[in-house]
């Protein structure tokens, strides 16, 4: 349920995949996140660097949205269900 949250707050689909905005976070912090997201959730993420200094984000690759969609759709309000292109399922 706090994953389908986070994303309803700052996810956002692209590029077939989904990026979750953790500019508040430091670069460990987004470490640790990531790591739990790949641990607890057998997601494929990467961290990336934003072009402003010392921001972040996690993407959840595109091969891993459809166990994404599988675990937090239950939990997403339908308002927020296009942050997972349900279009393309």
């Amino acid at each position: 349920m706090t994953l389908a949250i986070w994303i309803s707050e700052v996810g956002g689909f692209a590029g077939g995949g989904l990026r979750l905005s953790c500019n508040s976070f430091t670069l460990t912090e987004v470490e640790y996140l990531a790591g739990i997201l790949t641990k607890k959730f057998n997601l494929d993420c990467t961290i990336q660097k934003l072009y402003i200094k010392n921001k972040y984000s996690i993407y959840i690759k595109k091969n891993s949205m459809i166990k994404l969609r599988n675990l937090i759709l239950p939990h997403l309000h339908i308002s927020m269900q296009y942050k997972l292109d349900l279009a393309k399922i």
